[in-house]
């Protein structure tokens, strides 16, 4: 059972996971990277370590599609739905494709995160790790996202928190949410992620900040590959902390992609489980710092999926300030250091990104 003798702080902690047998059906057939199997090694992982005796467990309320229309377009619903029954095909260019039920697949894990946030009216925190598909455009599914959540549970906080940080660690650029919110100066955009040549969505880097009265709101940090925990901790440590504490957001979104993982095989970033607690401890304080403790994790990418099922249970033990030597064994050894190329690189970017944002 994990107990709570060994926080790493004294802050209050109330958590909810919020969790549905139905994820499981969001999982592309064949030899497509994005399987659900991730989702159940995690679940079984905190099963194992007794968490769900210090976490309680909700179902999602399933939404109205109407909601969706949040941020994307009546007729993209509506396609999605005739290619949900059409049942194959694809809903872009040959990354997302169709199966039997997509739509109700999608719309139960979107409707995980609109539970996740309605809950923080009641706890502190809130998982949803069936969440985080921030690819997704208005008009258009991308990279294995259908519906954007993120950018979705954004607008809806708007409403109830006034001022929102997303702070998003896949390893991939979160451009949906990006774009979705990209003049929205309520709604603080930040995306760590790997940027170079050619690789996927070829958008992030450090001089996209925003549109009209967006403009500033928007913090790409964009690593290259062999960055590892060290160098990833620095540009956290002095881009993003500032830039959320000059922001003063009154609630947190943590957009934790598995895939900037050393073993991911899609991504080349190398952070560790350890360097994913890390960034989960600095993103903890900040939301008691500055949002009373409110903090909505979703999961996102991720295809080494014993990694990012670690990965995602390091990051839950600390928000919920779970006794940390119960999640020992779902550690790496240690820590990974940058490549000696990515060192010139990133301290490059972090001083760009100084300079732009005023840091």
């Amino acid at each position: 059972m994990a107990k709570m003798s060994a926080r790493s702080s004294s802050f209050s902690h109330r958590t909810v996971f919020v969790w549905s047998d139905e994820y499981l059906k969001y999982s592309f057939p064949g030899d497509h990277p994005f399987k659900s199997l991730r989702e159940s090694m995690l679940r079984k992982i905190l099963e194992t370590k007794g968490a769900f005796h210090e976490i309680d467990m909700r179902e999602p309320e399933v939404v109205d599609e109407s909601v969706l229309e949040t941020v994307h377009s009546r007729g993209y619903i509506e396609f999605v739905k005739r290619m949900s029954i059409r049942g194959e095909g694809y809903l872009d260019d040959f990354d997302t494709p169709a199966f039997p039920g997509i739509f109700e697949a999608a719309l139960i894990r979107v409707s995980g995160t609109v539970t996740a946030l309605k809950l923080l009216k009641q706890y502190d925190h809130a998982v949803n790790i069936g969440g985080g598909f921030h690819h997704a455009k208005r008009d258009a599914a991308s990279g294995f996202c259908v519906f954007n959540d993120v950018a979705l549970a954004a607008k809806l906080a708007e409403k109830e928190y006034g001022r929102v940080a997303v702070i998003d660690v896949d390893g991939h650029h979160g451009d949906g949410t990006q774009f979705l919110l990209y003049d929205d100066p309520n709604v603080l955009k930040v995306s760590l992620h790997m940027y170079h040549t050619n690789f996927f969505p070829g958008t992030g880097n450090y001089d996209e900040i925003g549109v009209g009265e967006g403009e500033g709101y928007t913090l790409n940090v964009p690593l290259p590959p062999g960055t590892g925990d060290d160098l990833y901790l620095k540009a956290f440590d002095e881009v993003v902390v500032p830039k959320v504490r000059q922001f003063k957001p009154n609630l947190i979104m943590f957009v934790v992609g598995g895939d900037s993982h050393f073993d991911d095989p899609l991504v080349e970033l190398r952070l560790t489980t350890l360097g994913y607690l890390e960034i989960a401890k600095r993103v903890h304080s900040l939301a008691h710092e500055f949002a009373g403790g409110k903090l909505l994790m979703t999961g996102a990418g991720g295809y080494n999926y014993d990694a990012t099922a670690r990965s995602w249970a390091a990051v839950i033990a600390e928000i919920a300030q779970l006794d940390p030597v119960e999640f020992e064994d779902v550690h790496d050894c240690c820590m990974m250091a940058s490549s000696p190329l990515a060192k010139e690189k990133v301290l490059k970017v972090i001083e760009e990104l100084k300079n732009i944002h005023g840091l």
